[in-house]
């Protein structure tokens, strides 16, 4: 029988590789996971938070592409939501994190790989893409898998352009990640686990390499296979859970 100390590693392992190439995985893949290994939601939240942040930076000096305007429309209409429903995730317990967590992952990853509703949805979203990034904002706080969403968004302000779709994941997985962990750490009600932070080196290892395989996957590729994945762990996670 596998550790629990291996089997955490080997999931960290293989989500920063992920992580590395596409700009998602340790947060909307790891969450499911490791909920369904009985992790409880903050205590998920400090095991993939250290290393999602240090991956996002990576990406973020790797490709120094971001747009100014874009990063302040994300801080002031995302940010400030995903701390108010982060302290309601701490404090309260109003809906299932899990299941709410695996109905969230099949209906980004559904709406993704249906090109003609984005087609549909572009439009709107950018004549109101004020109110999606709240609504990113508030899902993330709350759920931890704001990413499939972000990954949407991205994918239609950077149409055709798996570079800076990326690098916008990436900035986004990195402030929220930070206001995330800074959160937890004041107002946690649980005792904290912070000694798995030695993770924080497997980015150092893994990243570079990963570029290479980043740079084979056309843009269409990019982003089916981020929504196969994802499609197939929300049903997963919904028929082991539940």
């Amino acid at each position: 029988m596998m550790s629990t100390s291996i089997l955490e590693f080997l999931i960290i392992l293989i989500l920063c590789i992920f992580q590395s190439v596409f700009g998602v995985g340790l947060l909307l893949f790891g969450t499911p996971v490791f909920l369904m290994l009985d992790y409880g939601f903050i205590s998920t939240l400090m095991t993939v938070l250290p290393v999602s942040i240090t991956i996002s930076l990576f990406q973020i000096m790797h490709k120094k592409n971001l747009n100014k305007n874009r990063m302040k429309e994300f801080n002031l209409q995302s940010l400030p939501f995903l701390f108010i429903f982060l302290i309601l995730s701490i404090y309260t317990d109003l809906i299932d994190i899990k299941l709410c967590v695996s109905i969230l992952l099949i209906i980004s990853s559904l709406i993704t790989l249906s090109e003609n509703k984005i087609i549909q949805w572009k439009k709107y979203i950018l004549e109101h893409k004020k109110y999606f990034l709240i609504f990113i904002g508030s899902i993330h706080g709350y759920t931890n898998m704001g990413g499939g969403f972000l990954s949407i968004f991205s994918s239609i302000i950077y149409e055709n352009n798996k570079f800076l779709a990326r690098s916008y994941i990436a900035y986004g997985y990195f402030i929220m990640g930070i206001i995330q962990y800074i959160t937890i750490l004041i107002f946690s009600k649980e005792e904290l686990e912070i000694t798995n932070l030695y993770y924080v080196v497997i980015p150092l290892i893994v990243f570079l390499p990963a570029q290479r395989i980043f740079s084979n996957i056309n843009n269409i590729s990019f982003k089916k296979i981020i929504s196969y994945i994802a499609l197939t762990y929300g049903i997963l996670s919904i028929v082991i859970l539940f």
